[in-house]
């Protein structure tokens, strides 16, 4: 398409702050045309994530590949290694047919999140808007690993901060949880982060979703490093930003919600916890996006 023939042709466009530089990658649409490398990322939007993708990337994977999945919300790897009775569960929605499980499997995975702010503003183009922790890693077990010590330093060579964390999962957790929190209100309320934060409502329907889907990590015993109230403090200080479905709804995208939200449930399902608020709030968000994929077809 007109991103890959950019990226040929003209290389990538990264804007930070004021300063503009121009990368000239390597690209291709033919996987096999590259062959096995050290580490594939998978970084497109979940509703872009299937296996159809898992099956085209498989000339890129050996037995050393380390593959590091989309984890804007709970992947499908999320019990494999975990200690206790639910090890080795399969999230039934996020792998309806174990295809990813098959395709890339976990052994050869290493969890990450992304603590920061890009967005794709045209073919070739990507603006960097802000950096929080940036890429957390870690291996799924909590082990130190040489293949986390080397990708984690390479992100630090670039610029962007890497912790090696030992729990993974809470870092993963958390982060959903955030975007889910977080897009919900944004979606409903039609609102940037600065007008969500001068709504004394707003901000407690956020620490509400919150604390209900806490308990789910709760049960799993994963530790919150970080309270519900200094994190939607933190992400409400930046009063400019715009959250990234709410921006996805503006221009005709596809949501991520919908996915997002089924991990939490099938999730929350397998550990006997009722979500009730989160589900009713999900719900109307869901049916925005759908009236307003109605309208646009009118």
């Amino acid at each position: 398409g007109e991103n890959l023939r950019v990226l040929r042709t003209e290389g990538l466009r990264i804007t930070i702050g004021s300063e503009e530089s121009i990368a000239r990658i390597r690209v291709t649409d033919r996987p096999e045309e590259v062959g096995v490398v050290d580490y594939v990322f998978l970084t497109m939007k979940v509703p872009g994530w299937n296996s159809t993708v898992a099956n085209m990337i498989q000339p890129l994977i050996g037995a050393h590949t380390t593959l590091l999945p989309p984890t804007t919300s709970i992947p499908y790897w999320w019990f494999h290694g975990m200690k206790g009775p639910l090890e080795g569960r399969r999230l039934e929605r996020a792998d309806p047919a174990g295809e990813l499980w098959r395709a890339m499997p976990p052994e050869q995975v290493i969890g990450f999140t992304m603590w920061l702010s890009a967005v794709q503003t045209g073919p070739g183009c990507v603006t960097l808007r802000h950096v929080q922790r940036g890429y957390p890693l870690g291996e799924l077990d909590g082990t130190k690993s040489r293949r986390v010590e080397r990708l984690a330093a390479a992100f630090e060579r670039g610029g962007i901060p890497s912790p090696r964390v030992p729990c993974i999962r809470s870092e993963i957790f958390i982060k959903s949880l955030n975007s889910l929190a977080f897009n919900v209100v944004a979606v409903l309320g039609n609102a940037s982060n600065g007008v969500i934060a001068d709504v004394p409502e707003a901000v407690e329907t956020l620490l509400s979703i919150m604390e209900e889907c806490e308990v789910v990590a709760d049960v799993l015993g994963l530790s919150i490093a970080q309270s519900a109230e200094s994190r939607i403090q933190q992400t409400l200080s930046a009063r400019m930003h715009t959250m990234s479905m709410l921006h996805d709804l503006r221009i005709g995208k596809p949501l991520e919600l919908s996915p997002l939200w089924t991990s939490f449930e099938d999730l929350a399902t397998l550990l006997g916890v009722r979500l009730p608020l989160t589900k009713a709030l999900v719900g109307v968000a869901l049916l925005r996006e759908q009236s307003e994929a109605v309208s646009r077809q009118a």
